[in-house]
């Protein structure tokens, strides 16, 4: 092996690799989270999706940075039960 990557190369390689698959996965999780999500504004999602294919190293950051502030509101299950009813 030392002939293919002398003294340190080989761990230099398997970083590198682990570094890619780590990459690859945040890539696929941010391209699929872009296209199920609901956004604001109507073109937001298409946005989306190109900055994360045409820019995919500085895109797939920022849109996992920066979608949640730009999505809708969930409507979320809140339930007064402070407030009691007599019957």
């Amino acid at each position: 092996m030392d002939l293919i990557a002398p003294g340190d190369g080989q761990l230099i390689w398997q970083f590198s690799f682990l570094l890619s698959v780590v990459y690859l996965g945040f890539w696929a999780y941010a391209l699929f989270d872009a296209t199920g999500a609901e956004f604001r504004a109507a073109h937001s999602k298409f946005m989306w999706v190109l900055v994360i294919l045409l820019a995919p190293g500085f895109g797939t950051f920022l849109y996992l940075a920066m979608a949640r502030s730009l999505r809708k509101d969930r409507r979320r299950f809140n339930p007064s039960f402070s407030k009691q009813n007599n019957f």
